[in-house]
């Protein structure tokens, strides 16, 4: 596919986007306009990575989809290297904690690997085809372990994850010789699967870098169009930015219904780098137990 193919393709995907939040339509019709906001536990195609983030002043821009699409991808070998975010129950990104392969059926000189998660929860190792066990800890402490598993060229999904409330999302190849920055969120208010109170309350988004300080009128138009909360019975007001948070006065009409949240790629870091897409759940309760 030419580079023009892709921008059109982009660009549809795009468009698809901002009729999804001008219509308010249903997540079910989310889910079938604008599925790289949903898939789980795959990775884009690189040839649209490289589309969404040129090279800006040397630095390779990671600007990814939660999860991104189960693809094949053309050319791409049975072995190479994989990034990831490690969240727990509550959505909050595991940083600075050691991660080490225990078991691979492909790559035997990846079993006893270590590193330690990014600021974002990221992990980034080697993998090949079949299945691939991660161990992960917290000062010797047991966190999590997952077992990734390579299907066949560009396949990679999430089997088995425990304890199963942790999550294992946004995986992205990549090229060890020019290692992308990402710019992901790293925690919520309310959390993810967690619960919001009273009829007005504040959503906050922490991200892994610092925002840009925008006017009043751009940062609106920004949340406008790459926050989308389903069902729409939530609208928001007076946005604010400070440092790596976004806060958002919301205003809840239903109460007692998960809502789901879906951050898109419009916000981006001071250094320009476009937010993983991110889908977070919560629900909502008029008063406190």
């Amino acid at each position: 596919m030419n580079q023009i193919n892709q921008l059109k393709q982009l660009i549809k995907i795009f468009d698809q986007f901002h009729l999804l939040k001008r219509k308010n339509i249903s997540k079910g019709i989310c889910l079938l306009l604008f599925p790289i906001m949903m898939f789980q536990n795959c990775y884009l195609n690189p040839f649209v990575y490289d589309l969404l983030n040129p090279m800006l002043e040397e630095e390779k821009k990671a600007g990814l989809l939660d999860g991104g699409l189960l693809l094949a991808l053309n050319g791409l070998s049975s072995s190479f290297y994989l990034s990831g975010i490690i969240r727990n129950g509550s959505g909050v990104a595991q940083f600075n904690k050691e991660y080490s392969v225990t078991a691979s059926e492909s790559i035997a000189d990846s079993i006893g690997l270590t590193g330690n998660t990014e600021s974002s929860g990221r992990f980034f190792l080697p993998i090949g085809q079949g299945n691939t066990t991660i161990r992960v800890t917290d000062a010797g402490e047991a966190l999590v372990t997952f077992t990734l598993n390579v299907s066949g060229p560009g396949m990679v999904s999430v089997t088995s994850i425990d304890p199963p409330e942790y999550e294992i999302g946004s995986l992205f190849p990549y090229d060890p010789t020019n290692k992308p920055v990402f710019f992901d969120i790293i925690s919520s208010t309310p959390e993810n699967n967690g619960t919001a109170y009273y009829s007005t309350t504040t959503i906050t988004l922490t991200f892994s870098d610092t925002l840009p300080n925008w006017e009043f009128i751009e940062l609106e138009s920004i949340i406008n169009n790459n926050i989308i909360v389903s069902p729409s019975s939530i609208t928001f007001g007076s946005p604010a930015v400070s440092g790596n948070q976004i806060s958002i006065l919301a205003m809840v009409s239903v109460f007692d219904i998960l809502y789901t949240m879906q951050i898109g790629p419009g916000i981006s870091s001071v250094k320009g780098t476009p937010v993983t897409p991110t889908t977070i759940r919560f629900f909502t309760q008029e008063n406190l137990p």
